[in-house]
């Protein structure tokens, strides 16, 4: 809403306000009847001013008060509690910005005033890409792959900072001054899409903050070695164990065979 349609929406109330004054003067009440309602409406108009003079006023000090400070102009993105946008006009109780899906945003200034707001200037800002490698990955083989990422997104002079040493994965961050902020929509994603062809043509598996990678040691490979014997002996064991029950049942059957043969005779 521009100021000039704001103060048409005022002038439109407040002459609705003189209208219906106007007409409760007229109307054929009893003078007592006429003034105890006159009385009525002032008591209601004054409530609503009350109520609503703590917002209205709010807004436009804080309107005054960013004016003053000038910490942010028409045309600058400005990020603030989840929204971002391009600004695209400043009113005494309002600012209103341009989303990344075209979208127009109101937000009261009061609102600007009593939360922190990022702004992007005009003349450039740092636009970032991050990733989490394993740590059997060297820096030396990352960091040349991310500048190339960067040089293939468009930019110009990216440098590369390792942000954490975390429990199983590194922290990397791409960097670059991006000058021309129109494209400050569209680089972000170019850069990130950059970064995941070039870590995928290095070979480089790209690690999520929760992955854990592990790997044989010797002694594990001696403990399963060990494990492995016991399990042949083991089966070794038993298969003498059923040899000796076999040859004591032969030897069994041989002898009642000879038992019987010898009563025969």
């Amino acid at each position: 809403m521009t100021g000039i349609a704001l103060l048409d929406h005022w002038l439109g109330f407040l002459a609705m306000l003189v209208v219906a004054v106007a007409l409760l003067v007229a109307a054929p009440f009893a003078p007592m009847t006429r003034g105890q309602l006159l009385g009525l409406v002032g008591l209601m108009i004054s409530a609503a001013v009350a109520l609503s003079s703590t917002t209205i006023l709010g807004n436009a000090m804080a309107g005054l008060m960013h004016r003053a400070v000038g910490n942010f102009k028409v045309g600058d993105f400005v990020r603030t509690e989840g929204h971002f946008g391009r600004v695209t006009e400043r009113g005494l109780f309002h600012t209103e910005i341009q989303t990344e899906q075209r979208d127009l945003v109101t937000l009261p200034n009061l609102f600007l005033a009593t939360h922190p707001v990022r702004v992007i200037r005009r003349s450039g800002t740092i636009v970032t890409g991050e990733v989490s490698l394993g740590y059997d990955t060297s820096h030396a083989a990352v960091e040349p792959l991310l500048l190339a990422a960067a040089a293939a997104a468009g930019l110009k002079e990216p440098f590369v900072q390792i942000l954490e040493l975390g429990d199983f994965t590194v922290s990397y961050r791409v960097s670059e001054l991006l000058t021309d902020v129109s494209r400050l929509l569209t680089v972000p994603s170019r850069l990130r899409s950059a970064m995941l062809d070039q870590l995928h043509g290095g070979g480089i598996e790209i690690a999520s903050p929760t992955l854990m990678s592990t790997r044989a040691f010797p002694c594990d490979q001696a403990i399963k070695d060990a494990a492995d014997d016991q399990a042949r002996a083991a089966a070794q064991a038993d298969r003498d164990i059923l040899e000796r029950r076999r040859d004591a049942l032969a030897e069994t059957i041989v002898r009642r065979e000879a038992e019987k043969s010898e009563g025969r005779d």
